[in-house]
């Protein structure tokens, strides 16, 4: 009995521009006997066909008429147009608190501060005050 080995596919590339020279490319024989065994490399051959064909449009011998002047001067118009527009203002980016809070943190910040102080100043203070052995001078 003998081994059947699989076989690799055609290159996409290669069904491709068979597809797209269509009669006058030639398969190789390699290439038309996997052709024969495989019918995943025989549906992509005919969707490439199928798309040169689409591509072509027109049959045998019927001459394409390039498109009015018009038309293309209003393509190059829009090409034009999308180089000219200007993108975004640059803006710089939003600060991360706004104004307000700003003012209202640094408020707060000082309010802290001086407190703080205060009571440093008290405690000093007041242990200075009591201190062992310093009598308080009387008060005239």
């Amino acid at each position: 009995m003998a081994e059947w080995r699989a076989l690799p596919h055609i290159p996409s590339a290669e069904l491709a521009a068979h597809a797209l020279d269509g009669e006058r490319a030639a398969w190789g024989a390699g290439a038309a006997r996997h052709l024969s065994l495989c019918h995943i490399c025989r549906e992509r051959l005919t969707a490439y066909e199928r798309a040169a064909a689409a591509g072509r449009l027109h049959r045998p011998g019927e001459t394409l008429h390039p498109p009015p002047a018009r038309v293309w001067a209003t393509v190059r118009a829009h090409l034009d147009a999308e180089r000219r527009r200007p993108g975004p203002p640059l803006r710089p980016p939003p600060p991360l608190l706004p104004p307000s809070r700003v003012r209202s943190l640094r408020r707060a910040c000082r309010q802290v501060w001086q407190c703080s102080c205060a009571a440093t100043k008290a405690a000093l203070l007041r242990l200075t005050r009591l201190r062992p052995g310093r009598r308080r001078k009387p008060s005239p």
